[in-house]
């Protein structure tokens, strides 16, 4: 993610004119003693943890297989001369949920994995190895997870300042515009990327020695027992366009116009409809908000941390943090994007 020095001027000067209700010291201690506690659970049931994660894994993974495999045939018969419209809605459907399952794996496999060493925590020679493989399942996605990890952890200990490498608080709305462009999640249009490097890497590569052979396989059935149209409806236009518009959504409203301190800077999208779906799972970042407070416990534990926090807010609080039920996230959106750049122009005006 590249700091564009504007940005971070206009992030200064939008905190600085905000009238902000932060978070207590009263209400930031008892997050904190909260998470001490759950953090001492997470340290003294290892065997729970790995069997929570090695489910999560399981599940992506099956569901990838039941979109791509089981889905089509219930519309489609292979080999056989189908309608259109039913290649359609099978290609369709089968490349939006497979686009979204790599989503939430790689920002699982990023943050849990990479930046936090938290799925499979490496203590020993076989837990290492769990931890290593972890880790570079986001490359099945093409992200690449050695840059993502020393970017995110200077996010947590440097967070609003020029020193971020994620940073967030203000990103102007042309920026984010361009990521709808075809194949963006591949092509520079912008640099408001953070699953990869913007120059071609080593580490890219690799990335994507990992992630050709698995979409290969799927591919290669696609179009043995659906057909062309189906493939390239279902891995050439849907695929790109489903998960990284998801994954810049997400990072695009995480902090944008929030302030630039660490306790306060995150809103928490919760566990409703909206935070899983852009959160990419409740194993993604639905609960962004707990984790920069203690971001030392697993994804599981920031949902319950989630419930509790909830309870300390004051209304107005809740309207800065939370999302309202149902159209908050799109009001959120609209509103996000509308004061990003009516801000931003009457500041270069003056």
């Amino acid at each position: 993610m590249k700091l564009h020095a504007d940005e971070l001027e206009l992030a200064k000067a939008f905190d600085a004119a905000s009238n902000f209700e932060g978070l207590t010291d009263d209400q930031v201690a008892r997050v904190l003693a909260r998470g001490r506690e759950l953090f001492h659970w997470f340290k003294a049931h290892p065997r729970t943890h790995v069997v929570i994660n090695f489910g999560v894994l399981l599940f992506i993974f099956g569901a990838d297989y039941w979109a791509q495999v089981v889905w089509p045939r219930w519309l489609l018969t292979p080999g056989a001369s189908n309608s259109i419209i039913a290649v359609v809605v099978s290609a369709s459907v089968a490349g939006g949920i497979h686009s979204w399952l790599i989503y939430s794996l790689a920002i699982f496999s990023l943050h849990e994995g990479a930046a936090h060493r938290l799925i499979f925590p490496p203590h020993g020679p076989i837990s290492s190895v769990f931890h290593r493989l972890s880790v570079n399942l986001a490359r099945l996605g093409g992200a690449e997870p050695n840059s993502y990890a020393g970017d995110h952890m200077s996010h947590h200990s440097k967070f609003g300042t020029a020193d971020d490498a994620e940073f967030l608080n203000f990103v102007r709305p042309r920026r984010y515009w361009l990521t709808f462009l075809p194949l963006a999640t591949y092509i520079n249009y912008t640099d408001f990327v953070a699953h990869r490097p913007l120059a071609m890497t080593r580490d890219r590569l690799l990335s994507n020695l990992w992630a050709i052979p698995y979409h290969g396989i799927y591919i290669w059935y696609a179009w043995t027992h659906f057909g062309g149209w189906f493939t390239l409806i279902a891995y050439v236009i849907v695929l790109p366009h489903v998960g990284f518009p998801m994954d810049r959504l997400r990072q695009f409203m995480e902090h944008n116009l929030m302030p630039l301190q660490n306790r306060n800077g995150s809103r928490s999208f919760g566990l409703g409809f909206w935070g899983l779906l852009v959160g990419g799972g409740p194993w993604g970042q639905p609960c962004h908000l707990e984790h920069h407070l203690v971001p030392s416990v697993p994804w599981y534990q920031q949902a319950i941390l989630h419930r509790y926090l909830v309870s300390l807010l004051t209304p107005r609080q809740r309207q800065q943090f939370l999302l309202a039920p149902v159209v908050g996230f799109p009001r959120l959106w609209w509103r996000t994007i509308r004061s990003a750049s009516r801000f931003a122009s009457r500041t270069e005006r003056r």
